[in-house]
């Protein structure tokens, strides 16, 4: 009985494939008549016909395989695609044609295995401009589709952004890494009826690789992919959205990497939009198509998209994302990076080439946002801050002990929740409340207008944004090298005060021959806002507003943490922005150490939570831990904060965490960050511990000096609603830049 070839080949796997097309690539690539390759499903001609019997083989038939008279079967079986420019009939070689030309029908492998081979005429041409369709855009939010430009050379070139991505700290609109250009180069969209800047090319990009890195477990001997990815470091987040144009049900991520890519994603539905062409759909033809060979070397593309419905690619669509049709929603899997036109009758049409989405973010390391915009997500920093609010719930000694254990989920996450590693990256983002602990981040440092309660008039621009630091420990030339810790603890009565921490930071920056357009931006004054929050609640507890109290207890839940970590309190806040960048001028590269704020602070806390948490909770009950002062009055408070932040900085130095991160390779990869807990987990636990006991000390202090009102006994859990009416308020405990804030303050 015979077997047909789709019974005996039915088994392979994509590495089968990979293997043998890796091990015949040379003699392949060699014959005059072989354009390209891939790996796929065997594509069967349209008039082909198949018995129902599985004896027979099918009859054959005389014509060319082409892309447009075949497909992909029921009974089609995985396969090596060899493309060729012209059809050549087995009798015509050693007649008309070199026999040594002839392209095998089965590739062999020493270990047994073999593998069929699928010939196809195409007609390959240039990829021809066509005039893009006039598409309509919001004038206000850009997102996946968006229409992007970049001069080049006297030349403005038009792409696609492809959606919006995270590192966890910073917003990038990822595109193509031949868009975007060199880092640091300008990058437009029309916004608003006006050709505007939005960003500029991130240091992030990557452009080809060896195969073998990318995909450890596949065979690809002298062999490269392209991946041509590259971010676009945004000015305004607010002016973005993570939702594409005309797309709806977008879902997560498709996670393809070596361990879970098959050949089931051949032949499958796609979609996209782009900017040059709209609403596109199609099929992945085939995988890992090899479309050049140069030097000795073969270069790779991980989707070959074929076109479907009568309209193809065209350039300008570059950078966008196609999404895989499942049944539940559209899953994003892949980055358009180029086309490749065949000749169909009279006409081209385009073939779509792609980046696999979950690689390049792989190895960018960023992650896609999520929601219809960016005002809720991510979470920066929230385990530590949720963290810290929610311990010193349980630490307060006075009567208000039982009104904010009601309100603790108001004020934080539960630590339980904070242990599990899927909740900050995957449930927090879909939350609609920010609990009060991170309410300054994710709501107050957005820009007015753009989410409810926002307060800050441009982006890293006050007034809210420096309420949360203080660069402390930066030497003054102007002041004898004092730093301003050093400075106001000298003198605490006439130092601590916001006109000489004003003249303070003014004489600093002219010394550094610095000129503030915006001083707000670096002028610190962090123990002033908690001084001012501080004031606030001692006025509302005397006044028995208790619902503001709460709020504003939950808020200084994230100033406080913010004191407790060390590169809040330092001019070394994100590495060494103060030493000079390789690079040109035009172009630099990031300074010594730039990303260890967000890798320390954020990935680290949030990677090893399960650890710290259980360090945490035993430090606060240690009688050793940083006590502190006893606090009367809101200067005592913000006296309180400065010591807070003089202890943490000489517990874990900043300029010894910015140079391990250098250490450790930078970046936020697993083994960066892993390093830094090894080094500084049992430190930032300490610290954070004392964070959490002078937040506890602050409250119990404001209460009572109020009077410590028995009427907090009675006091209720808030609603959520009632919260956010609260918060979003720009009346309630407004923010204030260093030259406003002093008559404010209570002496």
């Amino acid at each position: 009985m015979q077997t047909s070839p789709s019974q005996t080949y039915s088994s392979l796997s994509l590495k089968d494939l990979l293997d043998a097309r890796d091990a015949y690539h040379i003699a392949l690539m060699k014959k005059s008549n072989v354009r390209a390759t891939a790996v796929g499903l065997y594509l069967i001609r349209n008039d082909e016909v198949w018995p129902t019997r599985k004896d027979f083989h099918p009859k054959k038939v005389a014509t060319p395989r082409r892309l447009s008279n075949s497909s992909v079967t029921p009974f089609s079986w995985p396969c090596v695609l060899v493309f060729v420019n012209q059809w050549i009939y087995s009798h015509e070689f050693g007649k008309v044609y070199d026999p040594t030309e002839a392209i095998p029908r089965t590739l062999y492998l020493p270990d047994g295995r073999s593998v069929p081979v699928c010939v196809v005429e195409a007609d390959f041409a240039p990829v021809e401009p066509q005039d893009p369709k006039r598409n309509a855009y919001p004038d206000y939010l850009i997102g996946g589709g968006f229409p992007l430009t970049v001069d080049v050379q006297g030349e403005t070139r038009d792409a696609s952004v492809g959606c919006l991505v995270t590192d966890g700290h910073t917003h990038y609109a990822l595109t193509n890494r031949h868009v975007v250009g060199e880092p640091g180069s300008p990058v437009y969209a029309v916004l608003r009826g006006e050709r505007e800047r939005i960003g500029q090319a991130s240091v992030l990009q990557i452009g080809r690789m060896p195969f073998s890195e990318v995909y450890d477990v596949f065979a690809g001997t002298n062999t490269y992919c392209t991946l041509d990815v590259g971010l676009v470091e945004i000015d305004d987040a607010a002016d973005w959205t993570s939702r594409p144009y005309g797309l709806e049900n977008v879902g997560p991520v498709g996670d393809i990497n070596e361990y879970t890519l098959s050949l089931q994603l051949v032949d499958q539905h796609v979609q996209c939009y782009g900017s040059a062409s709209g609403k596109l759909r199609g099929r992945i033809k085939a995988l890992f198509y090899r479309y050049k060979s140069i030097g000795g070397y073969d270069y790779v593309s991980d989707f070959l998209i074929a076109p479907e419905g009568g309209v193809s690619t065209r350039p300008g669509d570059s950078g966008t994302i196609w999404y895989l049709e499942t049944a539940g929603a559209l899953a994003p899997i892949a980055v358009e990076w180029g086309g490749q036109a065949v000749r169909v009758g009279e006409s081209n049409v385009n073939f779509t080439l792609a980046t696999n989405l979950s690689t390049a973010c792989r190895l960018l390391d960023v992650d896609l946002a999520w929601g219809n915009d960016t005002a809720v997500q991510p979470f920066w920093g929230a385990t530590g801050h949720f963290s810290i609010g929610r311990i010193a719930t349980t630490l307060i000694q006075s009567n208000v002990a039982a009104l904010m254990a009601r309100n603790a989920d108001n004020i934080a996450f539960d630590l339980d929740k904070l242990k599990d590693p899927t909740f900050v990256k995957k449930q927090l983002p879909h939350l609609t409340f920010i609990p009060l602990a991170d309410v300054p981040d994710l709501v107050w440092k957005k820009l007015r207008g753009s989410v409810p309660g926002g307060r800050d008039t441009a982006p890293n621009v006050g007034p809210e944004h420096p309420n949360h630091f203080a660069d402390g420990d930066e030497p003054n030339p102007a002041r004898h090298n004092v730093t301003l810790r050093n400075f106001s603890l000298a003198d605490t009565q006439n130092n601590l005060t916001p006109k000489a921490w004003f003249d303070f930071y003014h004489d600093l920056y002219q010394a550094k021959g610095e000129t503030q357009q915006h001083p707000s931006n670096k002028y610190g004054l962090l123990p002033f806002r908690v001084w001012q929050i501080f004031d606030s609640m001692v006025e509302f507890a005397r006044g028995g507003k208790l619902p503001q109290f709460v709020c504003a207890a939950g808020v200084l839940a994230h100033y406080v943490g913010d004191a407790c970590q060390p590169l809040h309190g330092s001019y070394l806040a994100d590495g060494y922005s103060d030493q000079p960048t390789s690079g040109t001028k035009t172009h630099p590269t990031n300074w010594p150490a730039k990303g260890v704020h967000s890798a320390y602070e954020d990935n680290m806390v949030d990677m090893f939570a399960a650890q710290l948490f259980p360090l945490l909770t035993r430090n606060v009950r240690k009688s050793s831990n940083f006590k502190g002062m006893e606090i009367t009055s809101g200067a005592d408070a913000a006296l309180f904060i400065v010591e807070l932040m003089q202890a943490t900085g000489k517990q874990i130095p900043p300029a010894k965490l910015c140079t391990a991160y250098q250490h450790a390779g930078g970046g936020k990869s697993k083994n960066t960050v892993t390093a830094l807990w090894k080094q500084f987990g049992t430190d930032t636990a300490l610290v954070m511990s004392w964070g959490t006991q002078a937040l506890a000390s602050i409250w119990d202090a404001a209460w009572r000096l109020a009077g410590d009102k028995s009427t907090a006994r009675t006091g209720s859990a808030l609603t959520q609603a009632h919260v956010k009416r609260i918060v979003d308020s720009a009346a309630f405990v407004p923010s204030y830049t260093l030259a406003e804030i002093e008559s404010v303050l209570k002496w």
